[in-house]
């Protein structure tokens, strides 16, 4: 045969193949003969909780608002099928596609706090087995330090708004030890999250809460740490953000500028750059027209990439970001100035903002700072003189003084399965069937505990309160009681009449005292011992 024959039949065959496999892709996702659910949703949890994974590495999808949730409603569906490893991944990533889709939520400003609560409710209760089986235990500090954030972005209380925080700082923290450094073993947009990574989710954090001396101190930290970080665009969108909370548009600028030549074109956070620089843009238009012709080139950099920046109904930078009042503007400012080494410039905007009278200018009165503008105000101060030269010991010491809150000390519980019983104890939710005590003797189990009520304050010995017996060893006493009786009951006959009462033996007494023993530490009926 020649070579156009054998071409041709080549050509034949190769159409029959995909004319196969055409009809058998066809029967897969049809909804024939596949009862409820396609064929396709009969993937094993394996295979879902795989796919998943590809898609979270190889594509845009923190910016894809319905592949994130198309890939969350996969996951949790896959999850109900799942067990050992498998079911701990697919919680785990299931948890990480949720903090992506939450803050493309923020973004667009359109959420209810509810509905960030039920979307984090059902991940954290999976997730407080990952500490019980030590499985994965970095990425479960990851996980939990972002949904805190979170909930301190939402939070209007201030109270609950403080420990959110605090417990976002606590499990971050345990990211940053001797010897080691975090890095993940999954890719979001094909990089890795990094120890630097989680240093811009505390700078986050501290933004979330107005903290802006914590916010420079991560950020300075992180300048020390990894020089060759400062060049990656995550690091200049964070940074960008807290420049321009702090007044430093024209220099926030200068940081995101390169956005415009593609630099990062293939950083999976280069959309979130393109949109912080228009955000930048749209601040410096209101007092300059000369740029409006950039908004127009970053506006069709945006619709290029065809992702969530580009489509109408998100947030400009702007509304996004904290609204500050002029004292929280001034903190920001003298913050980034400690940042820059400029102390004596920080401190001066903090005399006025605290009325000091070596204040060198007075735009602001005692009135204008609230307590905590105030105790954040001292805290920079605090900061400020510690890198200063002479200033005086008493100064000092004046100012750790006034930069102490009585919230300081105050216990934050991280254990999410502690906080999760705590919740359901708060709601009247939770009861418990038995409680295990363990005996000097052995382990004793009491029923119904619900109704039992333990003051720790009175019981001076542990081991004392520990010390209940069962029914069995009860019953047991009580025999030992009248053998005891009936062998020395000669002896009780000849007790004179005129006493007022008949002595008790050893093992009556020994019955009572376990009984009331039992009866004070764990709330059971009174025991009567048998004479």
């Amino acid at each position: 045969m020649n070579k156009k024959t054998i071409h041709l039949i080549k050509k034949i065959t190769l159409t029959i193949i995909f004319s196969v496999m055409s009809f058998a892709m066809q029967g897969c996702f049809s909804d024939k003969g596949g009862g409820s659910q396609n064929s396709i949703l009969n993937l094993s949890p394996q295979q879902q909780l795989h796919g998943a994974i590809v898609t979270l590495e190889t594509e845009k999808v923190i910016y894809d608002e319905s592949k994130l949730n198309n890939n969350i409603s996969v996951l949790d569906r896959s999850a109900t099928g799942a067990s050992g490893q498998t079911k701990y991944e697919i919680v785990f990533f299931t948890a990480l596609y949720k903090s992506y889709y939450i803050d493309l939520m923020f973004k667009k400003g359109n959420f209810k706090s509810k509905q960030i609560f039920d979307l984090l409710k059902a991940s954290e209760s999976d997730l407080k087995y990952f500490a019980k089986a030590n499985y994965r235990t970095d990425d479960y500090h990851l996980i939990l330090g972002i949904f805190n954030s979170i909930r301190n972005f939402i939070h209007a209380d201030e109270n609950e708004k403080r420990l959110v925080y605090k417990r976002a700082k606590k499990h971050f923290a345990k990211l940053f030890r001797d010897g080691f450094f975090y890095t993940s073993d999954f890719k979001i947009g094909g990089a890795f999250i990094s120890q630097n990574d989680v240093r811009l989710l505390q700078i986050e954090n501290e933004i979330r809460y107005e903290n802006p001396i914590e916010a420079f101190d991560y950020l300075k930290k992180l300048d020390a740490e990894s020089e060759d970080f400062s060049d990656k665009a995550q690091y200049l969108i964070k940074k960008a953000q807290l420049l321009y909370l702090a007044g430093e548009i024209k220099e926030a600028l200068d940081l995101m500028n390169e956005f415009k030549t593609k630099k990062y074109l293939r950083s999976p956070y280069y959309d979130e750059g393109l949109w912080v620089l228009k955000g930048i843009y749209e601040t410096l238009s209101e007092d300059d027209d000369n740029f409006s012709v950039d908004i127009k080139v970053v506006k069709n950099l945006l619709k290029e990439c065809g992702g969530f920046y580009s489509k109408s109904g998100v947030l400009k930078l702007s509304d996004y970001l904290p609204k500050l009042s002029e004292t929280s503007q001034a903190l920001f400012k003298a913050s980034c100035l400690y940042y820059k080494s400029k102390y004596k410039e920080a401190v001066d905007i903090m005399y006025d903002l605290l009325d000091y009278p070596e204040a060198v200018q007075h735009k602001f009165k005692k009135q204008d700072a609230n307590p905590d503008e105030k105790l954040k105000a001292h805290r920079i101060l605090l900061r400020c003189y510690e890198k200063m030269k002479k200033i005086s010991p008493d100064k000092l010491e004046e100012e750790k003084t006034l930069a102490t809150s009585e919230f300081d000390t105050e216990e934050v519980i991280i254990d999410l399965e502690k906080l999760i019983e705590l919740e359901k104890k708060k709601r009247g939710e939770i009861v418990y069937d038995t409680e295990e005590v363990a005996a000097a003797t052995g382990e004793v189990s009491l029923e119904n505990t619900s109704e039992v009520s333990l003051d720790t304050k009175e019981v001076k010995a542990p081991a004392k309160k520990e010390k209940s017996v069962s029914q069995k060893a009860k019953e047991q006493l009580k025999k030992e009681a009248m053998k005891e009786t009936a062998a020395i009951s000669d002896a009780t006959k000849e007790v004179s009449a005129s006493e007022p009462e008949p002595q008790k033996n050893t093992a009556e007494i020994k019955i009572e005292e376990d009984a009331k023993s039992s009866s004070g530490a764990a709330g059971t009926s009174e025991v009567k011992a048998v004479r």
